[in-house]
């Protein structure tokens, strides 16, 4: 975690005055034939652990409920992804996604994280010898074109209260639902996180659609 601590600490640097805390945000960014949701959830660098503990265990006990191959696509700014096929089990999923966005420089890229329908390989879904940006049209499209079932993109960055943990589900209305739902009920006792998730966000934002919080 040393990398989230430096990365803060430059934030503050930039910006200066103290850790607002831990604030969640929601808003639906719909393409087309795809529903997405983006969260964005700013940590202070001192919970930046916890959290990504949290997200990964969520993030695994998802996958496990879907039961499809996980593909996880790591991007590379121009030049060819790092593609890894992984079980649908929590052991193996919740590591890879800690590690993707904790470890060194990596955790400031997109990584991409894909539930294959039965059959399909990952390396005919994301080509392995051609530059993969990981951008949401990209992803959309690959659910879209039926290339993967559901998609995820998670990426670490600097934000107002130390970090910025984003997370970006592709997927259809029933199962966006289902999932964000299970998000809630794994994350509800990490502390300060059901207050977190009813804080205003700190700039103005399309609040989530109140008929996928049901």
């Amino acid at each position: 975690m040393s990398a989230v601590r430096r990365l803060a600490a430059a934030w503050r640097r930039r910006r200066g005055g103290p850790d607002p805390g831990l604030t969640v945000s929601c808003r639906r960014a719909p393409r087309e034939g795809v529903n997405v949701l983006v969260t964005e959830i700013d940590s202070p660098a001192e919970r930046a652990g916890e959290l990504i503990e949290a997200l990964a265990a969520v993030v695994a006990e998802g996958v496990a409920s879907i039961a499809l191959t996980v593909g996880w696509v790591g991007v590379v700014p121009g030049e060819e992804p790092v593609l890894v096929a992984l079980a649908p089990a929590r052991d193996l999923v919740a590591p890879r996604f800690r590690d993707a966005l904790a470890a060194g420089r990596a955790h400031r890229r997109p990584n991409v994280w894909l539930t294959l329908p039965a059959g399909r390989y990952l390396a005919s879904v994301v080509d392995p010898y051609r530059p993969f940006g990981g951008g949401s049209e990209e992803v959309a499209a690959i659910v879209r074109g039926g290339g993967a079932v559901h998609a995820l993109t998670s990426r670490l960055g600097a934000g107002p209260a130390g970090v910025r943990i984003s997370l970006v589900l592709y997927a259809a209305r029933p199962e966006v639902r289902r999932l964000l739902r299970m998000a809630r009920n794994g994350l509800c006792e990490l502390p300060g996180w059901r207050a977190a998730s009813h804080a205003a966000p700190a700039r103005p934002r399309t609040l989530l659609n109140p008929r996928l919080q049901r």
